[in-house]
């Protein structure tokens, strides 16, 4: 790695000695290397922009597809369940008329019953 001549004039006006400047100045230049290697520069963002934005695309098509299947499932399952529900209720409507009709008939029987007795009993 060169070393930075105006770091050494810097460093020299400061009454550092040369050998020191010069370690002071390669011990610098060490570590930016080093974060040059560890920070993200303006190129790696825009390539992971890049990336996120196919992620994105990629997803957002997955997600898509799935929304899409999952309303044709449970397109099915309704239909398939609004089968059961009319026969269940039809044989819900069947079950009350069984029991309203003899129920009926009973209560007409009652009144015929209470009639007669009225009609019997009664003087005119």
């Amino acid at each position: 790695m060169p070393v930075q001549a105006a770091s050494l004039e810097i460093l020299e006006k400061a009454n550092v000695p040369a050998p020191q400047a010069r370690a002071i100045v390669q011990a610098i230049e060490i570590e930016i290397a080093g974060a040059k290697e560890t920070l993200a520069t303006k190129q790696d963002i825009l390539i992971l922009r890049h990336e996120m934005a196919e992620m994105r695309a990629e997803l957002r098509h997955e997600l898509k597809t799935e929304i899409a299947t999952l309303r044709g499932d449970l397109r099915s399952e309704m239909h398939a369940m609004r089968g059961d529900l009319r026969s269940e209720m039809h044989a819900i409507a069947s079950g009350s008329l069984r029991q309203m009709y003899p129920a009926m008939l009973g209560q007409l029987a009652v009144l015929l019953g209470v009639a007669y007795f009225f009609v019997s009993h009664v003087p005119h």
